[in-house]
């Protein structure tokens, strides 16, 4: 029999899972039998790395503020070949 408690947010594939996931698994001699235990914790992101991952989730989306636009500028006439010279 298993029993699973979950809370918040783990990542469980890709590349940051070997950065972000720290896991642990002890097993525990009873009289009854053995008992095992898996812990995951996910490491917050610490941009000095020193408490957690330094490289940011790949999901991290920032939002720039839009660029202003220029002017659209007209293209010069062609004239009446439509820009083909040997015509």
């Amino acid at each position: 029999k298993a029993m699973k408690f979950r809370d918040g947010y783990l990542i469980s594939t890709g590349e940051p899972k070997k950065h972000y996931i720290d896991e642990a698994v002890r097993h525990v001699l009873m009289r009854q039998g053995v008992l095992g235990i898996k812990v995951k914790i996910m490491l917050a992101h610490d941009p000095e790395g020193r408490m957690g991952p330094k490289i940011q989730l790949p999901d991290n989306v920032i939002v720039h503020e839009p660029k202003e636009d220029l002017p659209v500028m007209q293209p010069a006439d062609q004239g009446a070949t439509g820009g083909y010279e040997g015509e």
